[in-house]
């Protein structure tokens, strides 16, 4: 609701935000439930090719077992910067590629590697 309190930095609220929800997941945008304003963060998984799904555990193990991942210790977590120009390589990249993050935020390997 416009005016509402925000948790994070204790300002009044002044624009609406648009909740965006899975509605096979069941659950009903807080908008709808008369609360107005997000409630929680929610974080997602996008994937190489700039496809977005809620992260959650079940999802988690479901990508390991499509990617035909079996040794989780061969994982390795990447932090990256994206910025206006990383933001424009992968826009490029969408545009010629299936694994656009690949593509943007690993280095290039040499042909003889």
């Amino acid at each position: 609701m416009s005016g509402s309190t925000c948790q994070g930095c204790n300002t009044k609220m002044t624009t609406q935000l648009v909740e965006v929800v899975d509605p096979a997941a069941g659950a009903v945008p807080s908008a709808a439930a008369g609360a107005g304003f997000v409630q929680r963060i929610v974080t997602y998984t996008v994937m190489d090719d700039l496809k977005v799904s809620p992260m959650s555990s079940i999802s988690g193990i479901t990508l390991l077992n499509k990617c035909g991942v079996t040794d989780i210790g061969s994982l390795q977590e990447k932090t990256v910067q994206l910025g206006y120009d990383e933001g424009l390589e992968i826009l490029k990249a969408s545009l010629q590629s299936k694994t656009v993050l690949t593509d943007v935020f690993l280095p290039k390997r040499s042909a003889r590697d």
